[in-house]
């Protein structure tokens, strides 16, 4: 069987593009199989209309939703990294996937809690560097202090667009 590796790069707010993306190569005739360090390895199959959904897994696991009540539903486990991939085809979706699956809420939910993550590490970072250079402001700490201001940037840029994108339609 063939097998095919592509490198993208994807962040915390991205899953959703990340969907798209694996959904994309399923029509293409290339299941997804796993994810490392941005390589996605994909391996050749019949093209297929195929939606994906990329969960936060320490979402899932706070809410307590359970693994196998996704495979009773027909949902395919793909992978458990530092989130989760399920799979099912398209004819296959029911209302009671489109109530959990596609719901608004449940997705502005898990951003917000993708956020919360984000925050504490990048604030943790930056506390960090600002210990190691308080005594001395080199050009590296410039440096420094510009790479996390574009990180914070983007962060509430992402944060921002995707409120709007799944809370438009909520209220």
């Amino acid at each position: 069987m063939n097998s095919k590796v592509q490198f993208r790069m994807f962040t915390i707010f991205d899953l959703d593009k990340v969907e798209d993306y694996l959904h994309e190569m399923h029509l293409k005739g290339w299941k997804f199989k796993s994810n490392r360090f941005g390589f996605f390895y994909f391996e050749q199959c019949r093209p297929d209309d195929v939606i994906y959904r990329v969960w936060n897994t320490s979402y899932l696991r706070k809410n307590e939703v359970d693994l196998q009540s996704m495979k009773d539903r027909g949902w395919e486990f793909v992978e458990n990294c530092s989130y989760s991939v399920f799979r099912k085809a398209t004819c296959d979706v029911d209302l009671n996937d489109q109530i959990f699956f596609m719901d608004n809420r449940l997705q502005w939910a898990d951003v917000k809690s993708r956020l919360r993550t984000s925050t504490v590490s990048i604030s943790s970072g930056l506390v960090i560097c600002m210990s190691l250079f308080r005594e001395s402001l080199s050009q590296s700490f410039f440096v420094i202090f510009v790479l996390y201001a574009l990180m914070i940037s983007y962060l509430i840029y992402s944060f921002y667009k995707l409120k709007k994108k799944y809370l438009e339609n909520v209220r």
